[in-house]
């Protein structure tokens, strides 16, 4: 598979992990067609997707529907699965903990730093999903090894079954269907793709 690939896949999921908009919630059959190019054995997922896609059109409804799980799976009352790393891999279970001060270590020795105005935590799903994609599409594909090696793939063996247990609709779907793609990765040997 060619860099620019992986890095559309990357950035099509982390567009689906960060605060729903009106842009990716437009788009979402256009990341529906890319997975199901490129990810065997996600046909079932597919048809959620779609049938989510039919009963919510583009615009404001789908919008709404999507910020409706996106809240309680990531952002208030009991949170179904918290965003961050640092969350699954500090002993207090904080955010803004170690792995995040790793993770942005991480993005420095890369070349690449988080701006002040940056929105997210440098250990966010959608933030570390981005900048895979980052490393893909610059082919750095050794740093790409080494960050999923050591960062995302513990970050998503942690995250990925609490969103998928939520059944959280297109979430949950999007979870299984990464997951599917990280264990393919494994099957390869080779996590670049």
């Amino acid at each position: 598979m060619d860099k620019s690939m992986i890095a559309e896949l990357y950035l099509s999921f982390a567009a689906i992990f960060q605060r729903p908009n009106q842009d990716v919630s437009d788009h979402l059959e256009e990341f529906i067609d890319l997975w199901s190019e490129v990810i065997p054995e996600i046909d079932e997922l597919v048809q959620k997707l779609s049938a989510f896609c039919h009963q919510f059109p583009p615009g404001e409804q789908r919008l709404n529907a999507l910020w409706e799980h996106y809240i309680p799976l990531f952002e208030t009352g009991s949170v179904e699965a918290s965003p961050y790393a640092s969350v699954y891999f500090g002993e207090e279970g904080l955010v803004l903990g170690k792995e995040a001060f790793d993770v942005k270590q991480f993005y420095a020795t890369c070349g690449y730093a988080m701006g002040e105005e940056s929105v997210e935590l440098p250990d966010h799903l959608a933030v570390e999903l981005e900048f895979c994609a980052l490393l893909a599409r610059n082919g750095q594909d050794e740093a790409l090894k080494d960050f999923e090696k050591r960062h995302l793939t513990p970050f998503l063996t942690s995250i990925l079954p609490r969103i998928k247990n939520s059944y959280r609709p297109v979430y949950s779907e999007v979870a299984t269907i990464l997951e599917v793609r990280q264990l393919n990765l494994q099957k390869e040997g080779d996590f670049v793709g």
